[in-house]
């Protein structure tokens, strides 16, 4: 007599369904504009300037008190990773040359 299967499916990983329809809607994507032409349909130059400024008339440039803070926090971070390193290398230059006259003596 044929035993039934006892055997419990896995549960279904709901991430990895998430990554599959993303993938595949990503596949059904329309390549870019700029992508579609073939090489006879170019514009030049001319027009590659012209989409470019296009482009940078679009983009949200910050303000200066975004640009001053920004830079702010960008020397700040810099002075702090710059301490840390400065730190580390004075431990590890004097445990080293430690290690080297222990040896030596």
């Amino acid at each position: 007599m044929a035993e039934a299967d006892d055997t419990v499916p896995a549960p279904r990983d709901k991430d990895a369904e998430r990554r599959a329809k993303r993938a595949e809607r990503a596949s059904r994507a329309r390549p870019a504009k700029s992508q579609t032409g073939s090489p006879k349909d170019r514009q030049g130059l001319s027009a590659f300037v012209r989409e470019c400024w296009a482009e940078l008339k679009r983009v949200q440039w910050p303000t200066r008190p975004q640009l001053i803070q920004a830079t702010a926090v960008v020397i700040i971070t810099c002075f702090i990773v710059g301490v840390y390193l400065y730190a580390l290398d004075s431990l590890f230059s004097r445990l080293a040359g430690w290690l080297i006259n222990q040896q030596a003596g």
